[in-house]
């Protein structure tokens, strides 16, 4: 049975560096809308350049567990000791403080009457004579 381990990532600006033990599976899931979306990467290196590859195996709009579970049932065939994980935490909607939400049903109080006189209406501004344009 494959060994789950948390994915640990630098993250330097938008781009996250990350160092997995290949062979392995990469489960990530992340939401959208409030909608869970996982996948699963299988990462190797290969064996002429040394080099890491990686391959997209699986993406569904399931939550974590669904994936991690699909992630250990698959890791046998690839010869996967190592799932490295990664979950993102489901954003709550925002929500409005507490006293504000319970004074949205109230009726609003009516304000008094205004003490204040509105300033007089001016006439407006003469302006001056334009010369018109040397021809």
């Amino acid at each position: 049975m494959a060994t789950v381990l948390s994915l640990t990532s630098v993250g330097m600006g938008d781009v996250e560096l990350f160092m997995p033990s290949p062979p392995c599976l990469i489960v990530n899931t992340f939401y959208v809308d409030g909608e869970p979306e996982s996948s699963v990467v299988y990462v190797w290196q290969g064996a002429e350049t040394g080099e890491l590859k990686s391959e997209l195996i699986y993406m569904q709009p399931v939550p974590f567990e669904t994936a991690l579970a699909w992630a250990e049932e698959h890791a046998p065939t690839r010869s996967v000791e190592r799932i490295h994980t990664r979950h993102a935490a489901k954003s709550e909607p925002k929500r409005k403080p507490a006293h504000k939400a319970a004074n949205k049903h109230k009726a609003a109080p009516k304000k008094a009457a205004s003490t204040r006189k509105a300033a007089p209406k001016k006439a407006p501004a003469k302006r001056r004579a334009t010369r018109k344009a040397k021809r």
